[in-house]
């Protein structure tokens, strides 16, 4: 009996150790209306938005700490880096306050995960911009709490900073993406060769789709005559990103004629100085040149 006490000694202790040894690895385990306020992630990363799909976002602050006993007021600047000054356009007052009782704390392990019940959150409303011409970057300096207890960033270790892009709309009547570009294809030539000549000239004109339809003219694989074929190549800025219409029709192939498919959505360009469009050649294995599915990006750089 005696032995057996002393195990249960044993093991009882042993526990007390591993849950000591865990609690050190987490450095800091936030306690009651103690802990920090930061950006979710440990890497922040930037936020695109396009006037002509987005008209306001909310960015989350994450509370960690197990509960809030008061309203917590969370201080934060807006850091204009290039475009527009956000202090200037929008009305946001640098604070917001996130209720008593509401954190987004998710156990004692400390991980955060990328799931929330509850974000704090600072509000932006994009119809308060005018009509922007160029990109519009800004940072969100997240700065003070009203609790001594929760801190920011905790030690400077966590992300207190969130990059902010606001994106002109895609318009046509303010001749956004129209005229003269430049074409290169990043991802090189194909089997046959290039498929487009790095460095032609080609020109950007309303497509049939209307206001956020493009449409231009290339000669598809060069290397077989002398600016035959010509291919009309139609894409649309789209929620998603940049797409074809597709499949476009080459006039020419081995057996049968080549197609060009629709690749992955592109993203959507930020101002019009660079357009990305990624096609398919050979789609469907097209052409019956022994080739199928290749994928190709042009990249259009504005004259």
């Amino acid at each position: 009996m005696k032995n057996i006490i002393k195990l249960c000694g044993v093991i009882c202790l042993a526990m007390c150790f591993t849950a000591c040894e865990d609690n050190n690895d987490l450095g800091f385990s936030p306690t009651e209306n103690v802990g920090w306020i930061q950006f979710p992630g440990a890497n922040p990363v930037s936020f695109d938005y396009n006037l002509s799909f987005d008209v306001g976002t909310r960015i989350g602050v994450d509370i960690q700490v197990p509960r809030v006993q008061n309203d917590l007021t969370i201080g934060y600047n807006l850091v204009s880096v290039s475009g527009l000054d956000p202090n200037a356009a929008f009305s946001n007052s640098g604070s917001i306050v996130s209720p008593a009782g509401e954190t987004s704390y998710s156990g004692p392990d400390n991980n955060t995960g990328s799931n929330y019940n509850y974000l704090a959150e600072i509000e932006f409303d994009f119809t308060e911009l005018p009509v922007l011409t160029e990109p519009m970057v800004f940072d969100i300096v997240l700065t003070s709490t009203s609790d001594a207890a929760i801190e920011v960033g905790f030690n400077d270790e966590k992300p207190t900073s969130q990059r902010v892009i606001i994106c002109p709309a895609l318009e046509s009547t303010g001749g956004f993406a129209l005229g003269d570009y430049t074409l290169t294809v990043p991802t090189g030539a194909g089997p046959f060769g290039d498929q487009f000549t790095d460095g032609t000239v080609v020109t950007l004109t309303e497509g049939s789709g209307g206001a956020f339809t493009r449409v231009f003219q290339a000669d598809y694989l060069p290397a077989i005559g002398a600016g035959l074929p010509v291919v009309d190549i139609d894409f649309t800025f789209d929620v998603s990103g940049t797409i074809i219409s597709g499949p476009v029709s080459t006039g020419v192939g081995c057996g049968a004629e080549i197609l060009l498919g629709v690749g992955a959505a592109a993203v959507l360009p930020c101002g019009d100085a660079e357009i990305m469009i990624n096609l398919i050649d050979f789609v469907g294995g097209s052409g019956t040149c022994g080739q199928a599915d290749i994928p190709m990006t042009i990249m259009l750089t504005k004259i």
